[in-house]
């Protein structure tokens, strides 16, 4: 049986340690867990984010993170994703997240929603999917590292 929670203080070391094998899907994540858990712990605190966790026979197999804020030039509230991650022998599983994500941004009163996906990590079936969803291409996102 899978079932989406929203993940306990307790719980977010589990889904972060698991996240951090997201950094063998893409070149472009580096997960630092302790940063992470403390960061998470946080938003959940401050009310400002949640981890959904994605359950198989009470085991987290997978996870997605969500921020709400007021966008910085409309004000209006919207939910986006910061990180989806499903263990491999439970992909498509994961569009349950995604529905999950979905309703926590309408149970939170936003009124937009934003999905991201890095480059090299399923750009081709992400992208069918999102626009599927109801989801538009509105910004592509450059970043240079410039030192330590």
């Amino acid at each position: 049986m899978y079932e989406v929670t929203e993940a306990l203080i307790c719980e977010i070391p589990v889904i972060t340690k698991l996240c951090k094998a997201f950094e063998q899907a893409t070149e472009h994540v580096e997960v630092d867990i302790d940063h992470s858990v403390a960061s998470y712990t946080s938003f959940i605190k401050n009310g400002i984010g949640a981890m959904l966790l994605l359950k198989h026979a009470g085991t987290i197999i997978g996870g997605l993170g969500c921020l709400k804020y007021p966008d910085l030039h409309s004000g209006k509230l919207t939910a986006v994703e910061t990180f989806w991650f499903v263990t491999p022998d439970h992909r498509g599983r994961g569009l349950m997240l995604l529905d999950a994500f979905e309703s926590w941004g309408k149970r939170h009163g936003c009124k937009k929603l934003a999905m991201v996906h890095m480059v090299d990590s399923y750009p081709g079936i992400l992208e069918k999917l999102y626009i599927r969803k109801g989801y538009k291409l509105i910004e592509k996102h450059y970043v240079k590292e410039v030192g330590e």
